[in-house]
C-alpha cells in the first residue's frame, strides 16, 4: 500500500474524532492529482491547507459562517509554489474563528478530550495523526508553534516576509507569516526549498561548523508561565546537548527583550481592530463572543500607543539581532509551550511564541516525547533573522542528537 492510500484510509477511519478538516477531495481524486503532479522537491506529497489560505479549487472559510460560501479562482501564493513543487492539496484543514481565539472544531489526534492548539489546529492535527504529509498553517503570535508543541509535530515559522502572503487573509499584517507541520526536519526543509523556488543543495556544498554549535539556553522573561515539567525538560535537552559536544550557555532574561511581548500585543490589538472593520459593521452578530471581546478590547488601543510599540520593537529587533551575532549562537533553546495540551474548551496559552514572532526571527518546535498526560512536550528554537536555512540545519542535528541518546 502506497503512503497516499494509507494516509486516505487514515483519514477516512480516524477523521470523524480528529475532525481535521473542513473539506477534502474524493479519494479518486487524490490519487489522480498525486500521479499527474510536477516533478519537484514534493513530488508524491500530500498537503493541507489552513482554511485561512485560498486554493482555486476548494473554498475558504476562514472559521467563520461569515464566508460559508467564499471561493476563489486562483491559489494563494504558497499554495501555488508547493504546487509547482509536486505537492498535491488534499483538503483544507480548520481554523479557529479568523485565526483568533474561538476554537475549531478539531480534537488532539492523541486525546480528544484535549486541545490541539490554534489557530492552525487542523494542520497540526493532520500531521501528528498521519493523515497527511504536510500541512500549511499560518502564525501571528503562536499559531504553528503552539499547534505543533500540543500535537508532537515539527512546526516551522520562518522569517516574517520570506514566504509571500499573497491569498492569505490578514490578521495582523506587522506579524503574519505562513509556516508549515511535517513529522520531521527533513521534511521542513523541503518545504522551505520549495517555498524560496531552490533545489537542495549538491551534496557536500552544505558548510561545515568549524566549531561545536553553540545555543543559548533561555527560559525567557515568561519563565514563570511554565510548568515545571517544561523547565525540566528544557534542562534535560540542554544536558543532553552539551554532553554530545555542544556549546550550552545559560542566558539571563534579555534587557532588549523586556517590553517586547506587551509591545506586540498593542500592535495585534490595533491591527486585529482595523482589518475586521467590514465584518463588525456588516456581520457583527455572526462574530462568535469570544472574539467580540477581544474586538472590543482592541478598542482601547489608541494610534500614539501602536506607533511607540512598533518603534520599541523596531529597536529590540536591531538589538536582538546584535545580541546574536556579537554571542556566535546558532540557536537560543526556549519553551514551546506551558505545558502539555489543556483541555478541549481552550486553545491554549502562545506566552512563549509571541516575543520570537514579534522579532521576526524563524523559530521551530521539536518534539521530545511525552509528558505525565501522555501528551507531547517539546522544545523551541528561535534562530536569527533571514538565517531561516541555518536554524534548520541546527534543527536537524539537535533532533538527531535528542534520538541517539533517547
Amino acid at each position: 500500500m502506497s503512503n497516499i492510500d494509507r494516509e486516505i484510509d487514515r483519514a477516512e477511519v480516524r477523521d470523524p474524532v480528529v475532525r481535521a478538516w473542513t473539506c477534502r477531495l474524493a479519494a479518486f481524486a487524490i490519487r489522480a492529482a498525486v500521479e499527474a503532479a510536477p516533478d519537484g522537491p514534493l513530488k508524491g506529497w500530500s498537503l493541507g491547507v489552513k482554511d485561512v489560505i485560498d486554493t482555486a479549487d476548494l473554498p475558504t472559510r476562514r472559521g467563520s459562517a461569515i464566508f460559508a460560501d467564499r471561493a476563489t479562482t486562483n491559489d494563494a501564493a504558497c499554495v501555488a509554489l508547493a504546487r509547482s513543487a509536486g505537492a498535491t492539496v488534499v483538503g483544507k484543514t480548520a481554523t479557529t474563528e479568523f485565526a483568533l481565539i474561538q476554537p475549531a472544531p478539531t480534537t488532539n489526534p492523541h486525546n480528544a478530550a484535549y486541545t490541539p492548539g490554534g489557530s492552525s489546529s487542523g494542520s497540526a492535527a493532520a500531521v501528528a495523526d498521519r493523515q497527511v504529509r504536510a500541512a500549511f498553517g499560518t502564525q501571528t503570535v503562536g499559531s504553528v508553534l503552539r499547534p505543533a508543541a500540543y500535537c508532537g509535530v515539527v512546526g516551522f515559522k520562518p522569517t516574517h516576509q520570506l514566504v509571500p502572503l499573497t491569498g492569505v487573509a490578514t490578521l495582523a499584517h506587522s506579524f503574519d507569516t505562513v509556516g508549515w507541520f511535517t513529522t520531521d526536519v527533513a521534511d521542513s526543509e523541503s518545504m522551505l526549498e520549495a517555498m524560496t523556488c531552490r533545489g537542495p543543495e549538491p551534496s557536500g556544498t552544505r558548510p561545515v561548523h568549524e566549531r561545536p554549535l553553540r545555543i543559548g539556553h533561555y527560559p525567557s522573561h515568561q519563565a514563570g508561565s511554565a510548568e515545571s515539567g517544561t523547565i525540566e525538560i528544557l534542562h534535560t535537552v540542554a544536558e543532553r546537548l552539551a554532553a554530545s559536544g555542544v556549546e550550552v550557555v545559560h542566558v539571563d532574561p534579555l534587557p532588549h527583550l523586556a517590553s517586547v511581548f506587551e509591545d506586540a500585543n498593542i500592535v495585534l490589538s490595533f491591527e486585529i481592530r482595523r482589518v475586521f472593520a467590514w465584518e463588525r459593521e456588516h456581520h457583527w452578530e455572526q462574530i462568535s463572543p469570544l472574539v467580540q471581546k477581544m474586538l472590543q478590547r482592541a478598542d482601547r488601543v489608541q494610534h500614539d500607543d501602536f506607533v511607540a510599540a512598533q518603534h520599541r520593537l523596531t529597536s529590540a529587533r536591531f538589538e536582538h539581532g546584535r545580541f546574536m551575532d556579537e554571542g556566535r549562537f546558532d540557536a537560543l533553546l526556549t519553551p514551546s509551550a506551558p505545558g502539555e495540551a489543556p483541555p478541549i474548551a481552550t486553545t491554549g496559552d502562545s506566552v512563549f511564541n509571541r516575543t520570537w514572532t514579534a522579532l521576526w526571527v524563524p523559530a521551530i518546535h521539536l518534539p521530545t516525547g511525552t509528558g505525565p498526560a501522555g501528551l507531547p512536550v517539546g522544545i523551541q528554537l528561535a534562530g536569527s533573522r533571514w538565517a531561516d536555512d541555518e536554524l534548520l540545519r541546527v534543527a536537524r542535528q539537535v533532533e538527531t542528537l535528542m534520538e541517539s541518546s533517547s
